[in-house]
């Protein structure tokens, strides 16, 4: 009982001690700065050489000699990276103009050395890794070079993957060198010849399915319209996802090559794709955060339908983009979703869709995060935060077209994309 009388006495003296801390940590902030300055190695080489020269003075003339050997050593540092830098010249080309995440490219490296000696130590920092804190904790170069001659110019072959979507040098890429002690790094500018347009991730979905009920209701005849129900009235060339009962055999011999019958009417004219980008409504970052995961889905849905020669209208934010089914602009599309950004405007998503008119019998697929309050049947609900799960949002979810969580999304959207949305999902 004495020792336990004993430990509860303590402890407000330990509270204490905590609190005390705690404000003298806060009263100390100020000093951060100038702490994390004093971490580096010239900072740490300037107060010796400082240190010394106050030893020089006031104590004994040593002093000077110990201050004059680490100038010494920071002179050479800053000069030595500053010279070879002078002379030299890099240029990188991406052999590619379009990529995909998670698929390596080729980037030609050259360096132009004009300088009589070599040169130690180059490197290639900026430009290709996101700013997020995540990739922010890796300091390595980008690309590294231990020596190139004099008077010489070298190509440099370098596989680069890139992890996340965007238009490639997202910076500008700096030319670097801290040859021989790392204490500075000079650098200049690296000269980019051709840029690189990183598309979304995308995974294969299969043919959307016309809603439950007759088969017209999924669009009104038009002979301007093709699809894969109504009344043979010309041939085309195989799409992905066409059935075998669909092959014109008789012109698939003569062509030598997949044809398939061409339908009128009964088919999805025109899609509507909304996608929320506002950043109250996603959580995380870099490439798994619910921003680039809602972009994947976009992007897979659009090429799923523009497959299907139905057109699309993306919606979001920022702006909206049109693709033709019968153009050449799936390209464009996506060149679109790769650099669209998160910017936090005052327009709502639904008055952006609202600017935007279409048919009243458009397919509507709106994409957003269980942090939304309009969910509705057509909807795709990210989990961005599995945390939240209220009332509210529960029931949100409930009412959504498909709930999409962590682990493998594509086969999640692949089951759900199998139904329609709830707001076609219904006989006529």
């Amino acid at each position: 009982m004495k020792w336990l009388d004993t430990d509860h006495n303590t402890r407000p003296k330990n509270a204490a001690r905590q609190l005390s801390y705690r404000r003298l940590v806060e009263s100390c902030r100020w000093a951060l700065p100038y702490i994390t300055r004093l971490q580096r190695p010239l900072s740490a080489l300037v107060v010796a050489a400082l240190c010394a020269l106050l030893c020089g003075l006031l104590v004994a003339p040593q002093g000077y000699v110990v201050c004059s050997a680490v100038s010494f050593v920071i002179a050479i540092g800053c000069l030595w990276p500053w010279l070879g830098l002078r002379g030299v010249s890099c240029q990188i080309r991406f052999v590619e103009p379009r990529t995909e995440e998670g698929r390596p490219t080729e980037v030609e490296i050259t360096i132009a050395n004009h300088w009589p000696w070599p040169v130690w130590g180059l490197a290639i920092e900026g430009g290709f890794t996101p700013p997020f804190p995540a990739f922010a904790e890796d300091q390595t170069p980008d690309v590294a070079v231990s020596r190139i001659s004099g008077w010489s110019r070298t190509q440099l072959c370098w596989q680069f993957t890139p992890e996340m979507r965007g238009r490639y040098p997202l910076t500008q890429p700096r030319l670097v060198n801290g040859f021989p002690f790392g204490l500075w790094k000079a650098e200049k500018p690296v000269e980019v010849l051709s840029k690189l347009i990183v598309w979304p991730l995308r995974f294969r979905l299969p043919p959307l399915l016309p809603p439950c009920g007759k088969q017209s209701w999924a669009g009104q005849a038009n002979d301007r319209s093709s699809g894969r129900f109504g009344q043979r009235s010309s041939v085309r060339e195989y799409c992905l996802g066409d059935s075998m009962r669909q092959i014109h055999w008789a012109k698939t011999a003569q062509y030598d090559k997949l044809v398939s019958y061409d339908r009128e009417g009964y088919a999805f004219a025109e899609a509507l794709v909304s996608l929320d980008t506002h950043p109250s409504l996603h959580r995380g970052g870099g490439p798994d955060s619910s921003v680039e995961w809602s972009v994947r889905i976009a992007a897979s849905i659009c090429d799923a339908l523009l497959k299907q020669r139905i057109s699309v209208k993306v919606v979001a934010h920022s702006g909206h983009f049109h693709a033709q089914a019968t153009g050449a602009r799936a390209n464009a599309l996506f060149d679109w979703l790769a650099t669209l950004g998160t910017e936090s405007t005052a327009r709502s998503i639904a008055a952006e869709r609202a600017r935007t008119r279409s048919p009243s019998d458009a397919l509507s697929i709106h994409i957003t995060t269980n942090h939304s309050t309009s969910i509705s049947g057509d909807s795709i609900v990210f989990v961005a935060d599995p945390d939240l799960e209220t009332q509210t949002c529960t029931e949100l979810s409930s009412q959504s077209w498909m709930k999409i969580s962590g682990g493998d999304v594509a086969s999640q959207v692949r089951t759900g994309w199998q139904r329609s949305p709830r707001r076609r999902r219904r006989a006529v």
